[in-house]
């Protein structure tokens, strides 16, 4: 034991591994054709939030995605959040449209439900560490490929001709 030699604490270094979080986000928001400054609404020194226009993609009318990333100064604790809302929830009749989506939601797979403010919303939530664009793109699908369902699910579910947009 006596063989093993002694680094003072100055030479050791932190090594931090995994991509940086706010440039995942970026690729990820290229690859959907958006330039990344452009859908910057904000950007903290522990947090930036992307909004991107998804138009007429579904439907629906003026749609916009939001991502989030926060807790940037520690990678390791990086949350990235994306979410899209679904339908807005009147003051008449809530308690049977939030009984209705969360029979609803039940159905959903790998993204979950949100009351924001008065918007349902469809979103999921990842830790940063170790994910990759390719993860950001598939959740970023699971909320667009259940989108519809849940609008028209929810629609029948009500009885209503088409869910109040969004």
């Amino acid at each position: 034991m006596a063989k093993i030699k002694k680094f003072s604490t100055v030479n050791i270094r932190k090594i931090t591994g995994g991509k940086d979080p706010i440039r995942l986000v970026e690729e990820f928001i290229l690859r959907r054709g958006f330039d990344p400054e452009e859908c910057r609404r904000e950007a903290e020194p522990d947090s930036s939030r992307w909004m991107l226009n998804l138009g007429d993609e579904h439907g629906q009318g003026q749609e916009e995605l939001e991502v989030l990333a926060e807790g940037i100064r520690k990678p390791s604790e990086t949350t990235i959040y994306m979410g899209v809302n679904v339908a807005t929830v009147p003051v008449r009749g809530a308690h049977d449209v939030l009984a209705a989506a969360l029979e609803i939601a039940d159905g959903l797979v790998g993204i979950k439900l949100s009351l924001v403010g008065h918007y349902l919303v469809l979103s999921a939530s990842l830790g940063a560490a170790g994910i990759t664009v390719e993860d950001l793109d598939y959740n970023y699908k699971l909320i667009t490929a259940q989108q519809m369902w849940f609008r028209e699910a929810l629609a029948e579910e009500l009885s209503w001709e088409t869910i109040i947009d969004s």
